[in-house]
């Protein structure tokens, strides 16, 4: 397991620490964002596969053993995945597309979470690594880039959470991010004849979404 820190003063640093873990491998230095720090997380690892989960989210029993048996032409395992809140309480759960594919992901946005994957770590040699520009849809990228070439299985299970409260990263990015998937979408051809109209229908989703969050806020809606 690697922590990669960026100098966080939350008590991160001691924590990990105190552990006392050789299995659990710490670097505190300055990165130049979150993708930045994927990269060179990722750059680290040694293990057959990865995964990757952010600061305040969770794995669920069973993402691991999720890859056993997995045949060498599978490259991708994903599950289900759900929201949470600051307390841990589920708030949605979500069921993805029992196929990875680049269309769909056009067409629907980015319907599967890191930390709900298992993905090969060659993937990240033969595709190249997280787009240091993207600062909210570095992972929505690579998935349209590696949709096309690769082998996914869907296992019908939970295996991650995302954590939604007012201090996470995406809680006052909405706009960015919308305007973050518009750009990934373009660079992978999501407007073309075939995906345009599902695509202008999420965004016109996407932009109620996000108008209508300070009122769902303040009602107590997510």
């Amino acid at each position: 397991m690697i922590v990669q820190d960026a100098g966080s003063t939350d008590g991160t640093v001691e924590l990990i620490e105190a552990l006392g873990d050789p299995r659990v491998r710490l670097f505190v230095e300055p990165d130049r964002g979150q993708s930045d720090a994927l990269n060179r997380a990722i750059a680290r690892a040694r293990g057959e596969w990865v995964c990757w989960l952010n600061v305040d989210d969770l794995l669920r029993p069973g993402l691991f053993a999720a890859a056993e048996g997995v045949p060498g032409g599978v490259d991708v395992v994903y599950g289900d995945f759900e929201w949470i809140d600051e307390h841990g309480r589920r708030l949605r759960h979500f069921r993805p597309a029992p196929e990875l594919s680049q269309e769909r992901l056009l067409a629907d946005g980015c319907y599967v979470f890191s930390g709900a994957m298992l993905l090969r770590r060659s993937l990240f040699d033969r595709f190249g690594r997280f787009d240091e520009r993207l600062h909210l849809t570095m992972d929505y990228d690579f998935f349209l880039r590696i949709a096309p070439h690769v082998r996914a299985r869907y296992v019908p299970r939970t295996l991650g959470a995302f954590r939604v409260h007012g201090d996470s990263k995406t809680a006052d990015t909405s706009w960015g991010i919308f305007r973050e998937t518009g750009r990934v979408r373009r660079r992978h051809g999501g407007y073309r004849l075939s995906t345009r109209r599902a695509v202008l229908v999420n965004q016109v989703k996407q932009v109620i979404d996000v108008a209508t969050l300070p009122v769902r806020r303040r009602m107590g809606w997510r």
